[in-house]
């Protein structure tokens, strides 16, 4: 008997195939219904507030930044032990990554090592939900809040995930999606960046073409 599993298959199903087919004809390839449709149900089913769908999970975290202001000489916090897209859409805005330690039995960002590294030039933390794990967001968002921070979630791994009973996509000024084709859920490619505020969202709206 053979019991090789293949973990390196992604999962598509026929239905898949042929909602493909109905976009191609449509001629809506960019936006469309499907994506309307798309963001509603990943409010609807998992809780995301105000989810606008990009083509990647990059884009959401660069649209995240660019919607929150960040700029040349700002400094960002996040965790050492990360995914390269993290730093690089922080160096796309301009704004210097800073790496904070992380907690050895979680993996993910720690806190009191983000309180350490906090200066006059820090604009956001961007916490990392380490294999889809969730960080200590309470105590993230108190520091954020005293110090007059934005937090940018970073949940490429974390899609479906709670934290104290809130959906991730729910908690922070910013939260950022992966629909790559290795993530739970794939679109291909793609990616959506939630946004707490109204207005943010209308703003991240209209910057995502670009």
């Amino acid at each position: 008997m053979d019991n090789k599993v293949d973990f390196f298959n992604t999962s598509i199903s026929q239905t898949s195939f042929e909602y493909v087919e109905k976009v191609l004809n449509s001629t809506y390839v960019s936006a469309g219904k499907v994506a309307d449709n798309f963001e509603k149900e990943l409010s609807a089913a998992l809780g995301l507030v105000n989810p606008v769908s990009v083509n990647s999970g990059t884009s959401a975290l660069h649209l995240g930044l660019e919607v929150a202001g960040l700029g040349p000489g700002d400094e960002v916090i996040l965790p050492a032990q990360t995914f390269v897209a993290s730093g690089l859409a922080i160096l796309m805005t301009g704004s210097n990554p800073v790496f904070a330690d992380i907690q050895y039995e979680t993996g993910n960002i720690d806190p009191e090592s983000i309180r350490q590294k906090v200066t006059e030039k820090t604009k956001a933390i961007m916490p990392v939900h380490w294999a889809g794990y969730p960080c200590d967001m309470d105590e993230i968002n108190q520091i954020a809040k005293e110090n007059n921070l934005v937090v940018i979630e970073d949940a490429a791994h974390a899609l479906g995930a709670t934290y104290k009973g809130k959906p991730i996509g729910s908690i922070s000024n910013f939260t950022a999606f992966s629909f790559q084709a290795i993530k739970h859920l794939t679109t291909g490619d793609g990616g959506a960046l939630c946004c707490l505020n109204k207005l943010q969202y209308e703003e991240a709206k209209k910057r995502r073409w670009f």
